[in-house]
């Protein structure tokens, strides 16, 4: 991993306005993530986690405070900007799938290649591969209804992978699983750490956060803990 960090936030603040009614969700949030870490945002409901990952991912925008981006401050970016910074640099994983019914697995996960100018037959091909990596290479003519749930969370995470992300976030990517299908994604991270993707992951599921290598604790909206998980930790020694 490179030194220098891929995100950096100083003092953010997050504050919703509905009516008279102010609402804080983060308060002085400063954080670094670096190519190659494998982050789990944990804490209870209400706590600030979900906000704070769509804040890292450019879903949302902070009241106050830096955001950069490779060193380059993003907070001020307009709309279209912080599109294309997500595009190239960020792939999401959602709870509910997020699959669309009425294409086969191979074209949903090609989709987002569409903004990158890819042609059909490329986008397939690499959808394909991607697949296969995730271990659903003999399924890409399937549709997601004809798959199991952890066989759609898969290939929302082939597809999240689509235009090579620098960071994979993840909001409860096991939140819908058994405890068996969860082991499973969790063991695909592992995996993708692995082989150099950063991983970003909100989660209530200890055993997601006990995989991870590091691990942020929110608590009404401010940083609690960031703790790294020790080897004997990470290998239940």
């Amino acid at each position: 991993m490179s030194d220098a960090p891929l995100i950096q936030l100083d003092d953010v603040t997050k504050v919703f306005v509905t009516g008279a009614i102010r609402y804080e969700v983060l308060k002085d949030i400063s954080i670094e993530v670096r190519r190659g870490e494998y982050i789990a945002l944990i804490g209870a409901s209400g706590s600030g986690k979900s906000t704070l990952l769509n804040i890292l991912g450019c879903l949302d925008v902070p009241t106050s405070g830096h955001y950069r981006l490779e060193g380059e401050e993003i907070s001020a970016k307009s709309d279209t900007e912080m599109a294309h910074i997500r595009n190239r640099f960020f792939g999401f994983v959602f709870q509910s799938f997020n699959l669309l019914g009425r294409y086969t697995v191979a074209e949903n996960v090609a989709l987002p290649m569409v903004y990158h100018g890819l042609g059909r037959r490329e986008r397939l091909d690499k959808a394909k591969a991607l697949l296969t990596r995730v271990g659903l290479g003999e399924f890409t003519g399937h549709y997601p209804s004809e798959l199991s749930g952890g066989m759609q969370q898969r290939v929302a995470i082939a597809r999240a992978l689509a235009n090579n992300p620098a960071v994979l976030f993840a909001d409860e990517p096991t939140g819908n699983l058994d405890s068996k299908t969860g082991t499973e994604i969790i063991s695909l991270f592992e995996q993708l750490n692995a082989e150099g993707t950063t991983l970003v992951v909100v989660t209530h599921d200890a055993r997601v956060a006990q995989h991870a290598r590091r691990v942020l604790t929110l608590a009404d909206g401010r940083m609690l803990t960031d703790k790294q998980n020790s080897i004997a930790e990470l290998t239940g020694a």
